[in-house]
């Protein structure tokens, strides 16, 4: 047996101090297993560790004291659930709360030069932050970050309908001494040359996210961009190579139906032809749902069925064209499901209103830049979590789960978004397997004959 990753040190230590008993009947409920050229890798979403067994090892995983120890296998009573939420009680009781806000989420705009018929900011007001509200949004970090370096993401609408807002707050916060990064969320049709190269040297822009519908006519359709002139999809793909030439990753979201699921497929194969040469590109794929409607609610079980095996398809297109993300499995214990309940991040709105959450544009405010002080009462609300269900019993999800009742994405759970995860964290696991073999069959460097 060889250990691929090793498990969080501090879940480890929390853990140590409960005795598994010597009477070993079954995998704990938070194994994933997977079969490999090697033999089997088994992963625990609780511990974060993962092991390589061999094919006789692997028959006899509940004779192996290592598996035992080290919470892989339990007795056929255990209340696997209880030792996540202890583990997470522990975490957060360790954890500080957070004093400072590092995280921004900024819109510099509500309004978008594209008409997607699915946009959930559909109907919402479309205005521009103003120039006085751009300093006093710099000012609001400034006074609250604590010193420490932030984190911007620009969104929108469309943020780049309104640069020179990021203009004003990144000079400004450069000029009082806060260290920054930015990404943002844009549809990549106003990222032209010149765009690139001041969002890489004031902007300190790292990544960017822009969603892709399918190919040029499906795209062009669905975009409905304001603009008329020659064809918005040629010009969002000579933006990304820009992009990429200035050493900013790419994150392409596949927003998959089933009107589009064939045609995404095309997609990939233009995607990898196009950029075959250039690093940072990653696509990943997401259903793709009208307004902030919960996901279990729109279809049958049986379109379920048939959504789900075009993602599949869709998601072995990206993998086998190299265009998957190639992360491992995180080491890091979840202790809170996104920005909404971090404590440390907020978005701020073009009027100054601010929030919690990015899918909120004109309600669900904790407060404002121009005073201080937030709604606890509301900030409060974005902590509450789905009750549990009968199936989070023995899920193999349930130390990442923490559904918040205010999400419509993170508020539901049902038999084909389990499938999904699974499939996620497989993926993450045979990252993570590959990238041990690679080290373990490196060969050392030659060492440098004029040193």
């Amino acid at each position: 047996m060889q250990v691929i990753s090793g498990a969080n040190e501090s879940i480890g230590k929390i853990l140590a101090n409960f005795q598994n008993s010597q009477e070993v009947a079954r995998l704990i409920h938070f194994s994933v297993e997977q079969s490999t050229e090697s033999g089997h890798i088994l992963y625990n979403t609780l511990t974060r560790e993962m092991v390589l067994l061999m094919e006789e090892e692997w028959k006899n995983r509940f004779e192996n004291d290592y598996l035992k120890k080290h919470w892989f296998t339990v007795p056929g009573d255990c209340k696997d659930n209880e030792y996540v939420d202890l583990v997470t009680w522990v975490l957060k009781y360790r954890e500080k709360e957070p004093k400072d806000i590092t995280g921004y989420t900024i819109f510099t705009t509500t309004d978008c030069n594209a008409r997607c018929f699915y946009c959930f900011e559909l109907g919402r007001s479309r205005i521009p932050m103003t120039e006085e509200t751009a300093h006093k949004v710099a000012n609001y970090i400034a006074g609250h970050c604590g010193g420490e370096k932030v984190k911007l993401n620009w969104f929108g609408g469309e943020p780049l309908f309104n640069k020179p807002a990021i203009d004003i707050i990144c000079k400004d916060l450069e000029e009082k001494g806060i260290e920054y990064k930015s990404s943002m969320i844009s549809n990549g049709y106003l990222f032209d040359m010149e765009t690139v190269k001041t969002a890489v040297e004031k902007w300190n822009l790292k990544r960017v996210q822009i969603t892709l519908d399918g190919t040029e006519t499906v795209y062009n359709k669905v975009k409905a961009y304001i603009y008329k002139q020659g064809s918005p999809y040629q010009k969002v793909m000579e933006n990304i190579g820009h992009l990429l030439d200035a050493g900013v990753s790419v994150s392409i979201r596949l927003n998959m139906d089933m009107h589009n699921a064939e045609n995404l497929l095309e997609l990939v194969e233009d995607l990898a032809e196009r950029f075959r040469e250039k690093k940072g590109l990653t696509v990943y794929a997401h259903h793709l749902f009208k307004g902030n409607e919960p996901m279990a609610d729109l279809h049958s079980y049986e379109e379920w069925e048939k959504r789900d095996a075009a993602m599949i398809r869709l998601e072995e297109k990206i993998a086998s064209c190299g265009l998957a993300s190639r992360g491992g499995i995180s080491k890091k214990p979840k202790t809170n499901f996104c920005m909404a309940d971090s404590g440390k991040s907020v978005t701020i709105l073009p009027n100054g209103e601010i929030g919690l959450c990015e899918h909120f544009s004109e309600s669900e405010f904790i407060g404002h830049i121009d005073r201080e002080g937030f709604d606890q009462a509301v900030v409060d609300s974005w902590k509450e979590r789905v009750p549990e269900i009968p199936e989070c019993a023995e899920c193999f999800y349930y130390p990442q789960c923490m559904q918040l009742k205010k999400c419509a994405s993170g508020s539901v759970c049902f038999e084909h978004l389990r499938r999904e995860r699974r499939r996620q964290v497989e993926r993450q696991m045979l990252n993570e397997y590959n990238m041990w073999k690679n080290r373990e069959t490196a060969e050392p460097a030659e060492e440098d004959a004029t040193c």
